[in-house]
Formats: C-alpha cells, sequence, structure tokens
C-alpha cells in the first residue's frame, strides 16, 4: 500500500509540474504569430518615423517598451505552450522568429540617435517580419 501511494504521489506531482504547459492548436499557434508578425510590422514603421525625427525621445522609449512587452507576452506564451502534434517544426521555427524580435526590439533601445544602426536593424526586423510571415502560410 506504502509504495502504491508513493506511486499515486509522484504521478500527481509530475502533472502539477507539467500543468503550466497548454496544448496550442495550429489554429492558436497561427494566430499568436501572426501577432508577432504585426508587431514586426508596427516595428518597421515605428523605426521609419524615429529615423525621420519625427518621434520625441520618450514616445519613442515608451512606444518601444510597449512593443518589446507585447512581444514579451507573446514569446512566454509560446514558451510555456505544448506544439501542435501536426505543426512541431512551424512551432520551432516561429517561436524562434518571436525569441529574434524580441532581442531585436531590446537592442533597438541602445540604438536611438544612430541613423545607420537604425536602418541595419529595421532590416533586420524586416528579415524577421518575413519569416513570420513564411512560418503562419506553413500552417
Amino acid at each position: 500500500m506504502h509504495k502504491t501511494a508513493l506511486l499515486v504521489c509522484l504521478a500527481l506531482a509530475a502533472l502539477i509540474g507539467c500543468s503550466r504547459q497548454k496544448p496550442l492548436s495550429r489554429d492558436e499557434l497561427r494566430s499568436k504569430l501572426r501577432l508577432a508578425e504585426s508587431s514586426a510590422a508596427e516595428a518597421g514603421t515605428f523605426i521609419n518615423y524615429v529615423r525621420q525625427e519625427r518621434a520625441t525621445d520618450l514616445y519613442a522609449r515608451g512606444h518601444l517598451e510597449y512593443l518589446s512587452s507585447e512581444l514579451a507576452r507573446i514569446a512566454k506564451e509560446l514558451h510555456n505552450a505544448i506544439p501542435p502534434a501536426d505543426a512541431s517544426a512551424q512551432f520551432a521555427d516561429g517561436s524562434r522568429q518571436v525569441d529574434a524580435l524580441a532581442a531585436a526590439l531590446t537592442d533597438l533601445r541602445s540604438r536611438f540617435g544612430q541613423s545607420n544602426e537604425l536602418a541595419r536593424e529595421q532590416d533586420h526586423i524586416a528579415r524577421i517580419r518575413k519569416a513570420l510571415q513564411q512560418a503562419v502560410s506553413s500552417l
């Protein structure tokens, strides 16, 4: 009886430990990657706006913080999800692109006032956006 109780406790502990991961459907994955792609598009437009010196420093930093927090939320949801069984490759690629976009937005903070660096970041984000679009279309 003691061994059985121990096994039940171990099984419950394993289930509780895994309970943070939520299975993700293809549609949910597609939706999250579309949100990330939309954020990449917005970031590209935002960088162009900053490069044209049309944004105040306070606005630029605030908007970048907003974009970063949205990407962090999406990345966290993906990291805490179980990929769809029939879309694990798309899930892995999409997660990598979301992480790359989040890192690019973090790097952007130190690039304000450096037009050449902003142009490089804008190109980098455009490549990430294209990869996200491809990941969405493959779902």
